[in-house]
């Protein structure tokens, strides 16, 4: 079995969580928490992937700003990128997770191609360093820019992600917010695995690929659909007229690589998590769906 380093895999994780319970079956996984494995640090880095004999690597750890704040968050995220980029020569392939920000939100982002990535430099630390590291995987042989839009799925953050937000009010009765419409592209995490598993098992043509639904929503749409699979009267608040920025991408390079890209349709793809909270309601604070967090409040919390 090949040995795989999955990063950002701890229980705060949310796409390497995801990735840890999905491959199991097929990889031998090294998903060590950060007390196992400060990623900050060149030579644990290397002696980790030495030690193990690592074939292949899956990054999906960042720089978490609910959580360590916003100072260094561009050094941050780009020494962790750098010290698994020196060991490149050392496995078959790298695999990270980019970001629709690569493309700058200060304007509309709409059905963007991976071909239409700016000149203009991405005006937040977190877009500036995925747009950098998608030029450096440009010039490697072995590394791979799988850029996630929205993604949505159990273990992410309730309190302020959206999907996840919408279902666990409706869970609970509550009326559904939206602070504002725009058309957004939201990923189901469980389709992800079998992407990961063709990019580690493949040799692709191209060095970055936007891995999203390729189908957008308008926000209150996901908000009706949570409606209508909970079954429950529920009133939808659209916070401001203002519209938002769309943000949404093209996947057409993705389904030219993977022939039969299965994409679970999106209303289904919302009643599987739906259910996931009705089953799993101990894990919500009540209290906490009643205030409507941005990220900034979750600093500090457990």
């Amino acid at each position: 079995m090949k040995r795989i380093l999955i990063t950002g895999a701890s229980r705060r994780g949310f796409i390497g969580r995801n990735l840890k319970e999905a491959l199991a079956s097929q990889y031998r996984l090294y998903t060590p928490t950060h007390a196992e494995l400060e990623l900050l640090d060149t030579d644990q880095v290397a002696r980790y992937v030495d030690k193990h004999k690592i074939d292949a690597i899956v990054h999906g750890a960042v720089h978490v700003p609910e959580f360590n704040g916003l100072e260094k968050e561009y050094y941050n995220d780009m020494l962790m990128f750098w010290n698994l980029h020196r060991l490149s020569d050392h496995v078959e392939k790298i695999l990270y997770f980019g970001s629709g920000a690569e493309f700058d939100k200060r304007d509309h982002i709409r059905m963007a191609k991976e071909t239409d990535i700016p000149s203009v430099l991405p005006v937040s630390e977190y877009g500036l360093a995925k747009y950098t590291m998608n030029h450096i995987v440009q010039t490697t042989d072995n590394m791979y820019n799988l850029r996630l839009f929205g993604i949505f799925g159990k273990y992410e953050l309730w309190q302020i992600k959206f999907i996840s937000n919408l279902c666990c009010k409706a869970v609970f009765n509550m009326p559904l917010s939206v602070r504002s419409e725009c058309m957004f592209d939201f990923l189901y995490i469980e389709d992800l695995p079998a992407i990961v598993t063709w990019f580690l098992e493949n040799t692709p043509k191209y060095h970055d690929y936007n891995v999203c639904h390729g189908a957008p929503y308008a926000l209150t749409k996901l908000a009706e659909m949570v409606r209508e699979i909970s079954g429950k009267p529920l009133a939808i608040h659209l916070k401001s007229q203002q519209r938002n920025l769309d943000y949404t991408g093209d996947n057409s390079r993705l389904r030219s690589e993977i022939k039969g890209l299965k994409i679970t349709p999106m209303y289904q793809a919302i009643e599987e998590l739906y259910r996931y909270y009705q089953d799993h309601q101990d894990l919500i604070d009540p209290e906490k769906l009643k205030i409507d967090m941005k990220a900034k409040d979750l600093i500090g919390m457990e």
